[in-house]
């Protein structure tokens, strides 16, 4: 007789729903009752419907129930459209004004000789380049690739480790939305490890390890949605945890780079399968589509092999594009202008909300991360005010509500009108209204 599982039931639960037999807001059979029924604890089921939950194939919990969640938007959660009128502080990408402008590195990229098919996968100027931006390591240790962007390198590198549908994957709660997406589309079951001002947090860590985790995918700074970093203290901490699960793969996503504002403190990878990710979008602009990949032999073998059986190749003219821009010393002068600027308008805004009782945080990178018990109320003080922010939901799986605030583009007269509609008093009075 096959034992009754939490996995099990889990399991058999997400085909009745891939099936249709179970449809959306379809409510589950309560715990106990089912735990009767399956003549197993009422604890084995509601593991099973947290594994579900964390998967987001249900929904609710408590007195509320567990219900079959709506089916996926084809559109992702950010694949939004802001009203007219509204300034955007949504979308986390960086101020087209202060990129360095890309017209020189294209022109020298362009006038190199053209790739044959089988060429290699990463030219010559930039492997030279990439050595440099991974120097914490000794040449010998690690391999390097280059993907079409930091989601393209995530997906390779966990292919590489060769996950099982079940499996589990540590993510950040609240965490990077096309990672969850990327989880549960594999079949992979996310595990989510809070995270606070300094990155995922050592309790965090520990429960997920403790569940069983195959792979772990942080990010050390500029931390998508909060902007959290790891100081060297948190860092130690952390290492000091993992050090005792050498089975488990460390993938650190830098997607931001030099423009975090903070310098780069990362992880010591238990084991030998990690891979360290390196984007130039946020630096260089989104359509770029690059990152550089750091990982141990296997994993980059795993992620060449993969790349020619697919595109063969990211773009050599992309690749020669980079390699310019990272060693352009007008072109690095234009990152340092940003990275400045960045920083100013974080803790502008945060200085300007905590004068109005608002607390919020954002060590790094391109956003303010706002809590709150109410989301909505939050983001329509901000449109009532000519601003659009994001409620976190969607990055959230089981952390408490906040919104984010991109501010990118904030100038200080937008910093202190937002911080004003967003101060209690005025935050109260517009919620009631809505009431």
């Amino acid at each position: 007789m096959v034992p009754v599982t939490a996995r099990r039931i889990s399991l058999d639960i997400e085909e009745a729903i891939s099936a249709g037999r179970l449809e959306p807001g379809s409510r589950l059979t309560p715990v106990r009752e089912l735990a009767a029924e399956l003549g197993v604890s009422p604890t084995t089921v509601s593991a099973a419907y947290r594994r579900l939950r964390e998967r987001g194939l249900v929904t609710g919990r408590g007195r509320q129930g567990t219900r079959v969640a709506p089916l996926p938007s084809r559109r992702s959660p950010l694949d939004h459209s802001v009203p007219s009128g509204l300034i955007d502080a949504t979308n986390g990408s960086p101020d087209p004004a202060l990129l360095p402008p890309l017209a020189p590195a294209l022109v020298a990229a362009a006038g190199a000789p053209a790739p044959r098919y089988g060429a290699d996968q990463l030219v010559g100027e930039l492997r030279a380049v990439a050595r440099d931006q991974f120097a914490w390591k000794s040449d010998d240790e690690y391999g390097i690739t280059v993907t079409s962007g930091a989601m393209d390198a995530v997906e390779r590198v966990l292919r590489a480790r060769d996950l099982r549908t079940g499996d589990r994957v540590g993510v950040e709660d609240p965490g990077h939305i096309p990672v969850h997406q990327l989880i549960r589309s594999a079949g992979l079951e996310a595990v989510p490890v809070p995270v606070d001002e300094q990155g995922v947090t050592p309790a965090g860590l520990a429960s997920a390890l403790s569940r069983g985790v195959s792979a772990l995918i942080v990010t050390p700074r500029a931390q998508n949605p909060t902007g959290a970093a790891f100081t060297p203290e948190r860092a130690a901490a952390l290492n000091e945890i993992l050090s005792g699960f050498p089975e488990v793969m460390v993938v650190q996503d830098d997607h931001a780079g030099p423009i975090s504002g903070t310098p780069w403190t990362g992880l010591v990878p238990p084991g030998p399968r990690w891979a360290t990710i390196r984007s130039v979008g946020k630096s260089f602009g989104p359509d770029l589509r690059l990152a550089l990949v750091a990982a141990d032999f296997r994993t980059i073998d795993r992620c060449t092999t993969d790349m020619a059986n697919g595109p063969g190749w990211v773009s050599h003219i992309l690749q020669r594009a980079t390699a310019h821009l990272l060693t352009d010393p007008e072109s690095l002068r234009h990152v340092q202008i940003a990275t400045d600027a960045y920083r100013e308008r974080r803790e502008g805004l945060i200085a300007a909300l905590r004068r109005r009782g608002v607390e919020a945080s954002g060590p790094s990178g391109l956003n303010v991360w706002v809590p709150t018990p109410d989301e909505q109320a939050m983001v329509e003080a901000a449109r009532s005010a000519g601003y659009a922010i994001m409620a976190a939901a969607p990055w959230r799986i089981v952390s408490p509500p906040a919104v984010r605030i991109t501010i990118s583009t904030l100038g200080p007269d937008d910093i202190e009108r937002l911080a004003e509609a967003l101060a209690p008093p005025r935050h109260s009075r517009h919620h009631a209204q809505q009431v």
